[in-house]
């Protein structure tokens, strides 16, 4: 008989019940695991291309515990290393990003070229090296590296499978962003970068809770309803937040390895950027896809780090685990290239809006999460219920002709963002995971 191990009891799978002991959120064995497991061992979103657009141009980012850095080689392609001098592992990228033309060591003068070789070594005639310093002291490559129009992934596990694989059905929906422009996606300048006091999974949770919108987010719909009537305000000038107020179609997908998204209908997609280019949109795609990408709302969550939002406005939303109570959080507003200077003008203005800090709607999401961790703490009280929908009709595959349309075939969906179908898949996938790599 198979002992099960300590991370099944986390879980009750049982019927239509569906439950996670609480202390998946605060247990440090558990977070240790987690960054064993999921960061450094499976695919893991670093950048965008766009961030790496000339040669020179690098990354810098944490992959689990590990720092490491994309750099744009001089032959075109993205190279990915360790950042750490092979010598005695000063990091060799002080910053998150800049343009550099070699990598020198602020240690003791190392210097490596774009495509990690060591270069020189100061005062090597005086070494006395017993073997060639040049052959043997190349930066460590990250193993694996792979890109999925324009977004790039690593893994610190060479025998870790193909990305698109592990990206299976979430494919479409990355297109619906991507192919918004014939030129792709960039990320713009700045970003936002802010600590939850509070575990990784709750933030992977939120971004496709459809449940807490009209409670959490009721201020920010009123807020920009009266500010649109007292200004008179038209056009993308304003902000589309039907979703936020009222009862509109939506879903909730579970796509497999953890990967989870939900929409919902706009209910004026003519204040989006996007609609500007519904005539080009639709002469260059069937009108299916183009629905998906007008007239719907979507978030998207890749397991485990990264949300891609197409709301009010567009971003990518990292998570970096810091520790089992802290999770940090980096927001980028990311466009079509080449949309009209008034298209980009309000997209900003509405990720301000709502996605920054600063602004009317993450607040609130802080303050929804921080008060969630603190009272996981009631441990008398174990349970989280994700049983939400547990008796809705749910289809899988091909029986879900709407994502057919754009050619996602999920594990599982239901036609209700308030419902939890997809927190079950991302569980069972922990589970799973943790199992395997124990």
């Amino acid at each position: 008989m198979q002992t099960k191990s300590r991370y099944a009891a986390f879980v009750d799978d049982a019927g239509t019940r569906f439950r996670v002991d609480r202390a998946v959120y605060s247990d440090p064995a558990v977070y240790e695991a987690e960054i064993d497991a999921f960061y450094e061992g499976g695919w893991l979103y670093l950048c965008h291309e766009s961030q790496v657009r000339a040669p020179g141009e690098y990354f810098s980012t944490l992959m689990g515990r590990q720092p490491v850095f994309l750099v744009r080689k001089r032959d075109g392609t993205v190279g990915g290393f360790i950042n750490a001098c092979s010598h005695r592992a000063a990091t060799l990228v002080p910053y998150q990003s800049g343009k550099v033309g070699t990598f020198t060591c602020r240690f003791h003068g190392w210097v490596f070229g774009l495509d990690g070789r060591l270069m020189k070594v100061k005062n090597e005639e005086s070494g006395d090296y017993a073997v060639d310093p040049r052959a043997e002291f190349s930066l460590t490559p990250i193993p694996r590296l792979a890109i999925y129009r324009g977004f790039v992934f690593g893994s610190l596990r060479a025998d870790v499978g193909p990305l698109d694989d592990y990206l299976g059905p979430t494919r479409p929906w990355i297109d619906l962003l991507v192919d918004q422009s014939p030129d792709g996606l960039e990320v713009l300048p700045g970003s936002s970068t802010y600590v939850v006091r509070g575990n990784w999974k709750m933030q992977a949770e939120n971004g496709v809770d459809g449940y807490h919108v009209s409670t959490v987010h009721r201020v920010f719909a009123a807020t920009v309803s009266n500010r649109e009537a007292k200004l008179g305000l038209t056009g993308m000038a304003r902000t589309e937040s039907g979703r936020l107020t009222g009862n509109v179609a939506s879903g909730g997908y579970d796509f497999g390895n953890g990967h989870m998204a939900i929409w919902a209908q706009h209910t004026d997609p003519t204040k989006r950027p996007i609609w500007q280019q519904k005539e080009r949109l639709a002469s260059a795609f069937p009108a299916a896809k183009v629905d998906w990408m007008i007239n719907r709302g979507r978030n998207l969550y890749l397991f485990p780090n990264l949300l891609l939002m197409d709301n009010p406005s567009t971003q990518i939303r990292t998570i970096q685990p810091i520790a089992p109570d802290r999770a940090e959080v980096t927001v980028r507003c990311v466009a079509p290239v080449g949309e009209s200077k008034a298209a980009r003008s309000a997209r900003l203005r509405k990720f301000e809006d709502f996605y920054l800090t600063t602004g009317m709607a993450t607040s609130d999401d802080l303050a929804a999460l921080e008060s969630t961790h603190v009272g996981g703490h009631g441990r008398t009280a174990r349970w989280n219920d994700f049983a939400r929908g547990a008796s809705a009709q749910v289809k899988h595959g091909a029986e879900d002709t709407d994502g057919a349309g754009i050619g996602s075939a999920p594990d599982a969906m239901t036609g209700n963002w308030d419902h939890e179908i997809m927190y079950r898949g991302f569980y069972r996938n922990w589970l799973r995971r943790l199992e395997t790599h124990a």
